[in-house]
């Protein structure tokens, strides 16, 4: 479920890439903290709210004692194939990498953020379900 729910988000994010892409067209950051920390983080986050989107889900659809736990493949995935996602024209130096695993930990991190609130509001006295007896 983890696997199909990270599959479908690549299918909904380009949208949301587009339309975001549209409000931040022309924003350049120059220093190397700002291009390789902040530049990734921005222009993730059409793609980092899907992911949260997606750990929400599979911790909500989850039908065990630890839903969070399964919220982990998912993110495994956007870790693993947020980091090698890149395609360099020459051979990349330290601050290139850093750009790579900040986009990486951004994403995972959105997943796990997401499944963590939903596994709260799951969780929660006020949304438990009571059957009459």
């Amino acid at each position: 479920m983890g696997a199909g729910a990270y599959y479908l988000s690549w299918w909904v994010s380009p949208p949301l890439e587009l339309g975001f892409g549209k409000l931040t067209n022309g924003i350049t950051y120059t220093a190397d903290f700002a291009g390789s920390v902040v530049m990734p983080i921005v222009t993730g986050v059409p793609v980092a709210l899907m992911a949260a989107v997606v750990g929400a889900s599979v911790v909500l659809l989850v039908e065990s004692e630890t839903p969070f736990r399964w919220a982990i493949f998912p993110a495994a995935l956007y870790a693993f194939f947020g980091y090698i996602g890149y395609h360099w024209a020459r051979p990349p130096m330290f601050i290139d990498r850093v750009t790579q695993a900040v986009t990486a930990l951004f994403l995972a991190l959105a997943c796990l953020g997401g499944a963590m609130l939903a596994a709260r509001r799951r969780a929660s006295p006020s949304t438990a379900r009571t059957t009459p007896e």
